[in-house]
């Protein structure tokens, strides 16, 4: 009886110093940021046909106040219509991104 209790109490240490080094070891805080892009304004006669051509079609009667690109070819956008301000985000390509 007293080997069996002596090996249950042996077993039960081994388990929590494993389990102790085990967990503690892969808990990690995960600290994410989200950095924005930067932009540089660019003249509006810059923007691709590409990108035009999609802000026409998402966009009709809107107008084209202000351009920017970013360091990966990314464009930013604002566009006018009867007071109402919108800034579009379109890739190099034409494809649509984002509204902001």
């Amino acid at each position: 009886m007293k080997k069996k209790n002596l090996l249950l109490a042996i077993l039960f240490s081994l388990t929590l110093s494993v389990g102790a080094t085990t967990y503690g070891s892969t808990v990690l805080p995960v600290i994410e940021g989200k950095q924005e892009k930067e932009y540089r304004k660019i003249d509006v006669s810059q923007v691709p046909a590409d990108v035009l051509k999609s802000i026409s079609a998402k966009y009709a009667g809107y107008s084209l106040t202000e351009a920017f690109i970013s360091e990966d070819a990314e464009y930013k956008v604002a566009l006018l219509k009867e007071g109402n301000k919108v800034t579009a985000f379109y890739k190099a390509t034409g494809e649509f991104v984002k509204e902001a």
